[in-house]
């Protein structure tokens, strides 16, 4: 271990907490609020990814609460917080670096070289947006799918909300719910960028009735991210018309609904008991435990490097788990569980946060890689989507598109996330197949010359 777990040592931590959290606070001052904006994506990021889940979060993950989760593990888990921690804050200080990297002009064309890479993935979606009727096709396609889905989890399960927990005692149906709920999220997050800048109510019904199949299947990252980057648009498009008071009331909100949900996936219908747990969840559940997770895995970890395995299962995320023993093995989930001592069949897997992957396959440098290039693409977002929201004709349509290179920087921090970038390319790819077909069934305006 780096640092012991000795009251020193974590006076030091503390310390070093305290001066994360400090530098965060003053960035944001100089950098989002005293420019005009009372929310960015650059420190909107920095926070949920970084700050909350790790420095906020570190008391917590110290405490003796955590034996309800963790067990017999609390102590091994306790006694390595020191050096997780270390690690955390070195990719921390990595992502800063990234954020300022992307702003040097090196005068070797690698800027120039990387904005023409990243552009295919913004001007893709300007591309699935630029049709409503392709939209609404895609969206009831997927409505259709939705209720499919729904009527086999249900026709053998009965009425619930864990289709998740479904599809681990039936990996056959699996790899159908990933890629027909990612679709559903894509599709719905376009159509409600599009609504909000055109108002097409088609669109908005569309966004609300795959919204409602997806409260179904148990995630609610789907849910969430249906509305997440179009909400942080619009409050950026507000820039100081927004109070920061209004902010955290709506943060806390969306919090609290979305730990209600976590409930009634476990078949918790209570209000007065989820009230009374609430405290619990937020703080020592598994919504916000990157810290404690991490820790979790590095202190069973036989510290034998991954060599990059679990990269190369998530490049094979195209072939189902049940088809391949390399990926039954090194999946992301499964790498973490097995690990830690837990039951791959049941448990989804630990979440080692935004640097714990890089660790386990490639030490400090893996670290410091996944921060620079986490922090280069969250700067590049944070410059695109004010760009397109500060001309005289905001465009809620560009900005959004400009917030979908996130796909990439999520599968940067976590590789199980290629599943979703490669349905992302499936649904660009099908758009761009629809778009022609309409084009060809169009009706063709015939211009007539002067001279006619």
């Amino acid at each position: 271990m780096w640092l012991s777990s000795t009251p020193g040592a974590w006076n030091l931590l503390y310390v070093l907490d305290l001066f994360a959290i400090g530098l965060f606070l003053v960035s944001y001052y100089r950098e989002c609020y005293r420019k005009g904006y009372r929310i960015d994506f650059w420190h909107a990021q920095l926070f949920v990814v970084c700050v909350l889940p790790n420095m906020l979060m570190l008391p917590f993950a110290k405490s003796e609460l955590n034996e309800i989760v963790l067990g017999k593990y609390l102590w091994p888990v306790v006694d390595v917080l020191p050096t997780i921690f270390l690690i955390t804050l070195l990719g921390y200080f990595a992502v800063l670096a990234g954020g300022g990297l992307w702003r040097l002009q090196l005068g070797i064309g690698l800027r120039k070289t990387a904005i023409q890479v990243m552009e295919i993935i913004p001007r893709s979606s300007l591309m699935l947006m630029s049709s409503k009727s392709v939209l609404v096709f895609q969206a009831l396609l997927f409505v259709f799918l939705q209720a499919v889905v729904l009527s086999v989890y249900f026709s053998a399960s009965g009425f619930g909300f864990d289709l998740r927990g479904y599809t681990f005692a039936n990996p056959t149906l699996r790899p159908v719910v990933l890629v027909v709920s990612n679709y559903s999220v894509i599709i719905a997050a376009h159509c409600f960028a599009r609504y909000v800048e055109k108002r097409e109510r088609a669109l908005l019904a569309c966004t609300l009735l795959l919204s409602f199949g997806l409260l179904f299947f148990g995630a609610r990252s789907n849910l969430l991210g249906i509305y997440e980057s179009v909400l942080l648009c619009y409050l950026v498009k507000l820039r100081g018309r927004v109070s920061l008071l209004r902010i955290g009331s709506l943060v806390f909100v969306i919090i609290v609904v979305g730990f209600y949900l976590g409930e009634l996936r476990q078949g918790e219908y209570s209000l007065i008991a989820f009230a009374g747990s609430l405290a619990f969840l937020l703080f020592y559940g598994n919504n916000f435990s990157d810290l404690r997770d991490f820790a979790w895995v590095y202190a069973a970890w036989d510290h034998v490097s991954w060599s990059g395995k679990t990269y190369l299962a998530a490049i094979l995320a195209f072939v189902p788990r049940f088809a391949s023993e390399f990926r039954d093995t090194w999946g992301l989930g499964v790498a973490t569980s097995s690990t830690a001592g837990l039951d791959t069949q049941t448990h989804p897997g630990l979440r080692p946060g935004i640097f714990g992957e890089g660790f386990f396959n490639f030490g400090i440098l893996g670290v410091v890689i996944v921060g620079l290039l986490f922090g280069i693409i969250v700067r590049r977002v944070d410059i695109e989507v004010k760009r397109a929201l500060a001309t005289p004709r905001p465009s809620m349509i560009r900005a959004f598109a400009a917030t979908m290179l996130l796909s990439i920087s999520a599968c940067v921090v976590l590789s199980n996330n290629s599943s979703a970038f490669y349905v992302l390319c499936g649904a660009y790819a099908f758009s761009w197949f629809c778009l022609c077909v309409e084009r060809m069934f169009r009706p063709q305006k015939i211009v007539l010359g002067s001279g006619d």
